[in-house]
């Protein structure tokens, strides 16, 4: 997205040589791509019959992997810029230029989506299940494990216990039989490929109006004598915006991601999509930011105490995060219920692959890892080691998306997790190259804002 009023700035500045970077992103974009539609095509030769419809639509899995992830970037902006208006803090206004550069490459998401749209008219290969009545289905071997272990509850000491993946699979047949009989009462209007595109495009449309109106009062802003009437107009969006943000994101996790697994219903999860936008978004404008903090314009206005908040906020989401998806867990573990039992089976059972070592792993490194390391005072002030600390986060949360995504269509290790990293590279060298040129046309720092800054005193004095 774009306004007219944005303009490229001027000379002195202080404009950043965006030059390298803009290179990098270009060949993460050719690289990424490259490694996502050979792999894809490598891929589908190697299937065998059983699985040659989930290997074609594999490549458009691994693009939803890739779009996933980077649409936090716009779209946490977007609640992030909300929050700092709201509350009228100060690392949302060094931050500014990058969020709102960031909310600005709306269109190319836009994009992407029609693109992953077209996956849904690829009939068995459709990454989604409830685009073909025919593709869920109870299969043979769940019907074998369903009587294994119906025999072990009506005769327990008189037949053998049935092994945890006949349990696994006995408990997957019976949520493919609720889902069955929720589609033949006609429960499933809101997973089809009319609403898929209609909610879609609602909810970019009101993305995009946001989107519009905070930078349009934003150039409004460089104005000295418009500057109060522009950030009040944006303070008075910033509420109900937060409010319509958590209705929008929660249409979007319930229908882009939490419908790929059969009959799985999480009222947690829609809350975890959105702090895995904030931290997202934030873990990457502030590695940005602590790029540049060490010249001008940056350096002039950075105080210890702005660069403290700034961690603490990072320690803020990543407990925010913990302890939603730890409520997640402890609500589907208590309820035990059928058709959400399975979200956690393959993600926590050896007999399904090697995912319950990536549940173990993102329990110790998206949580215990980075709590012990922002809880030190000396990490946040030094701004390698804080860059250090956002840029992986930034890895974690990609792991995690992945984690949402792959284990629902794929068991074990294969060729489509290094498709997965092809395209989180290659999308994220399309954001990148819409990114900079967006953040190439304003100041990096909201000048005539700077006044509102609390005094922040330096560590050494």
């Amino acid at each position: 997205m774009s306004t007219a009023e944005i303009t490229t700035p001027p000379e002195n500045s202080h404009q950043p040589n965006w030059a390298p970077a803009q290179r990098i992103a270009f060949l993460c974009a050719v690289i990424g791509f490259a490694v996502l539609i050979g792999l894809g095509l490598i891929n589908l030769g190697a299937a065998d019959d059983s699985r040659a419809h989930i290997a074609n639509g594999q490549i458009f899995t691994s693009l939803l992997v890739g779009y996933i992830f980077w649409i936090s970037l716009p779209v946490g902006g977007m609640a992030l810029l909300f929050i700092h208006y709201v509350v009228k803090t100060s690392w949302g206004l060094l931050i500014k230029r990058f969020l709102e550069a960031a909310t600005r490459t709306l269109p190319l998401f836009v994009a992407l989506f029609l693109v992953i749209g077209v996956s849904l008219t690829f009939g068995k290969s459709a990454t989604y299940w409830w685009v073909n009545p025919q593709v869920t289905m109870i299969e043979p071997r769940m019907h074998d494990s369903t009587a294994r272990v119906n025999a072990y509850e009506e005769n327990p000491l008189g037949v053998a216990k049935p092994t945890a993946e006949d349990f696994f699979l006995y408990q997957k047949a019976k949520a493919i039989t609720h889902e069955l009989q929720d589609r033949d009462e006609g429960n499933f209007g809101f997973l089809s490929i009319k609403m898929f595109f209609i909610v879609g495009l609602v909810l970019f449309a009101i993305w995009y109006g946001f989107i519009h109106f905070m930078n349009k009062w934003s150039v409004e802003a460089d104005d000295p004598n418009k500057v109060l009437a522009s950030l009040e107009k944006a303070n008075k969006l910033g509420g109900p915006g937060l409010i319509i943000f958590a209705i929008t994101i929660t249409a979007a996790a319930t229908q882009w991601v939490m419908s790929l697994e059969a009959s799985w219903a999480s009222t947690m999860f829609p809350v975890i999509f959105a702090v895995n936008s904030f931290l997202t978004c934030f873990a990457f404008c502030l590695a940005l930011f602590l790029t540049m903090a060490e010249k001008p314009p940056l350096k002039t206005v950075l105080r210890d105490k702005f660069q403290i908040d700034m961690g603490t906020l990072l320690l803020a989401f990543t407990l925010f995060w913990s302890y939603t998806s730890f409520s997640q867990m402890m609500l589907v573990w208590i309820g035990n219920l059928p058709e959400e039992i399975p979200f956690y089976l393959k993600r926590s059972m050896p007999t399904y692959g090697f995912w319950w070592c990536v549940s173990a792993g993102l329990i110790a490194l998206h949580f215990f890892l980075p709590f012990l390391l922002l809880l030190f005072r000396d990490i946040k002030l030094h701004p390698k080691r804080l860059r250090a600390v956002a840029l992986y986060l930034l890895v974690i949360c990609a792991i995690d998306v992945t984690w949402w995504i792959e284990p629902s269509l794929n068991e074990g290790f294969g060729l489509y997790l290094l498709m997965d990293l092809g395209a989180i590279v290659g999308v994220g060298g399309l954001f990148g190259l819409f990114f900079l040129y967006e953040v190439k046309k304003r100041p990096i720092l909201a000048t005539n804002e700077t006044y509102l800054l609390p005094e922040g005193h330096s560590h050494h004095e």
